[in-house]
C-alpha cells in the first residue's frame, strides 16, 4: 500500500514511473507509463505527498496480474484519493500496444 508523507506546501505535484501488467484480452504484457498530477491538501501540519518508494513498491505488485487499462487506472486513482485526500488529482495511463498507442486518463476534483 502507499503510504503518505508530510511536508511543506508546494502548488502542484508531477509523477513519472512505469510499471506492466498483464493483457485479459491474449495474455501479453501490458507496459505503462502512468502519469500522476495532484494538488496536495494542505492544513498547519504540513501537506500530504506520496511517499515515491511506496508508490514504486506498489505498482510493482500489478506486475503478472490480469487487468484490463481502465480498471487499472481506477484502481490507482481510488488508492491515491484514500491515501492522499488531494484537492484535485488526475492519473494518465499510456501504453502500446502492437504500435497503437492507448492514453487513457481519470480526475477527480473535490
Amino acid at each position: 500500500m502507499v503510504r503518505v508523507i508530510r511536508a511543506g506546501p508546494v502548488d502542484n505535484v508531477h509523477i513519472e514511473t512505469t510499471f506492466s501488467a498483464v493483457c485479459p484480452i491474449d495474455h501479453s504484457i501490458d507496459n505503462y507509463v502512468i502519469e500522476i498530477d495532484y494538488k496536495p491538501s494542505c492544513n498547519t501540519d504540513g501537506c500530504n505527498y506520496l511517499e515515491l518508494s511506496s508508490l514504486r513498491e506498489w505498482l510493482d505488485e500489478f506486475k503478472g496480474r490480469v487487468i484490463y487499462h481502465e480498471d487499472a487506472i481506477n484502481e490507482v486513482i481510488n488508492v491515491l484519493v484514500k491515501a492522499l485526500s488531494p484537492i484535485e488529482i488526475t492519473v494518465t495511463l499510456t501504453s502500446n500496444y502492437r504500435g497503437i498507442k492507448y492514453v487513457v486518463r481519470r480526475g477527480i476534483n473535490k
